[in-house]
């Protein structure tokens, strides 16, 4: 499985933020792996629509992320979401993916 996680906005524009990351599920520890599964699983992922958080004028200054999944048998979903979700098991999963994009995100 390979996910692509992009960050945009926020109240300062740091333009190393705005390059998608990839995260490569087979590339991670297996721990790391299985934790992303389960994750994927109680956030009902592939379940959700493909837009999550309310977008707002007055929530401008808000993260927004852009979460793509693709399976290994091809088939993709994405979905946007701001610092404002509400579900704990997406706020889980949001927090994993930030995480693992962290220290690609310092290279750039």
């Amino acid at each position: 499985m390979r996910i692509e996680f992009k960050i945009e906005g926020g109240f300062v524009f740091l333009p190393g933020l705005n390059k998608p990351v990839t995260i490569d599920t087979e590339a991670l520890p297996p721990p790391e792996a299985k934790e992303l599964q389960r994750l994927l699983t109680k956030s009902r992922f592939f379940e959700l629509p493909q837009r999550v958080s309310k977008f707002s004028a007055k929530a401008a200054d808000y993260r927004q992320y852009k979460v793509m999944i693709e399976n290994n048998d091809g088939s993709r979903h994405t979905v946007q979401l701001t610092d404002m979700v509400a579900d704990p098991h997406l706020r889980k999963l949001l927090d994993f993916l930030k995480a693992q994009a962290a220290p690609q995100l310092k290279k750039t």
